[in-house]
């Protein structure tokens, strides 16, 4: 059997084996909790950092749409001044035409009168010369 004093001393042992153990579980509650704050640190930074790059994102995105309006009004434009340009070609495409048919009656003209002129000339050659044409 034990002896009081053995007794106290197995207790003393028992409780410091008691403390010890309390003590590391203590700081390896402290170090998991330092991990998990750090982690939660790290979730809370990156929730930031990911509603910054929304809030980028956002903006880029009205840029863009505003954009994208003003381009359709441009393209809008450029086909009604396409459309001005097709009607003015066509327009021009039948001017042309009639100018070619101008010139052409004009050439013709022109030959006509060329002829007249040398039977005119020819004519009055020939009635100074005394020389008639039979």
């Amino acid at each position: 059997m034990m002896t009081p004093e053995q007794r106290l001393d197995r207790v003393e042992r028992i409780l410091t084996l008691f403390v010890n153990a309390g003590r590391r579980v203590r700081g390896e509650y402290r170090h998991q909790s330092r991990e998990h704050d750090e982690k939660i640190n790290i979730l809370i930074q990156t929730q930031m950092d990911t509603e910054e790059i929304m809030k980028r994102l956002a903006v880029s995105q009205a840029e863009t749409e505003a954009t994208m309006k003003h381009l359709a009004v441009s393209q809008a434009e450029t086909e009604a001044t396409m459309k001005h340009l097709a009607v003015s070609q066509a327009e021009t495409e039948a001017t042309m035409k009639r100018l070619a048919a101008s010139q052409a009656e004009l050439s013709e003209s022109q030959k006509l009168t060329d002829q007249a002129l040398r039977r005119f000339i020819d004519g009055l050659h020939e009635g100074r010369n005394g020389k008639s044409s039979k």
